[in-house]
């Protein structure tokens, strides 16, 4: 009787490490990058882009992003978001234009539209529902997780090892994701994100629909902590 040859193991990718203008990126952002650091030319799975970015804006330690938005759920205009990422999450985002400040972070969230500070909260009254809706909202640009959330619900993430930004090389990736478009998880359709050399957000574009309203957010991140 012949036996049926068994398949042999699929080896395990090649891991690698860094040189040049990525030295000194941590271990952590290391390992849950290796797909980028490989410079793989397939389509990135969508788990391990979002594992990417989470670490890599966790190590980043915080920053400062001016968002600009368009029908979203924060509302229209240019807000300017001071936000930390390490020890843990914060974030204070405040609209010189309408005098909106809202908060979110380990500690709860608040909304101050210049009538005085209103707690976030989802189960409360209605002005302290609405505060959380955009507390939330404020987060999804500058907290890793909402990041990896989003990343993580792409069909499929593009890679390009060369886009050019504002003159320089960034890594884009860019994904789509299937929502329903009646929806109130504040999610992008359409996700396009430029990293850094230590893969840490320094632009995104995204585009969707906030209650079968078009929208879009573009952040650009000016700083990062570390």
């Amino acid at each position: 009787m012949t036996e049926t040859p068994t398949a042999a193991p699929t080896p395990e990718p090649l891991k690698v490490g860094v040189a040049g203008s990525q030295v000194g990126m941590s271990q952590p952002v290391q390992d849950a990058c290796q797909f980028l650091l490989r410079r793989d030319e397939a389509r990135m799975p969508a788990g391990e882009a979002g594992d990417c970015v989470r670490a890599a804006m966790t190590a980043g330690g915080g920053g400062t992003q001016t968002l600009t938005t368009s029908s979203s759920w924060i509302p229209q205009g240019t807000h300017t978001v001071d936000f930390t990422t390490a020890p843990e999450f914060s974030l204070t985002l405040e609209s010189p234009d309408t005098g909106l400040v809202v908060t979110s972070g380990a500690g709860g969230g608040s909304v101050d539209t210049g009538g005085g500070r209103v707690s976030a909260k989802a189960t409360g009254t209605p002005e302290e529902a609405y505060a959380a809706v955009l507390a939330r909202a404020a987060e999804l640009t500058v907290n890793p997780d909402r990041v990896a959330e989003m990343l993580d619900g792409t069909e499929s993430v593009e890679v390009d090892y060369a886009a050019v930004l504002d003159g320089g090389v960034r890594t884009k990736i860019s994904g789509y994701r299937s929502v329903d478009p009646a929806a109130d998880d504040m999610m992008p359709t359409a996700v396009t994100l430029w990293l850094d050399d230590w893969y840490r957000p320094v632009r995104f574009e995204l585009t969707g629909q906030t209650r079968g309203i078009a929208s879009s957010i573009t952040a650009v991140n000016s700083a990062w902590a570390s």
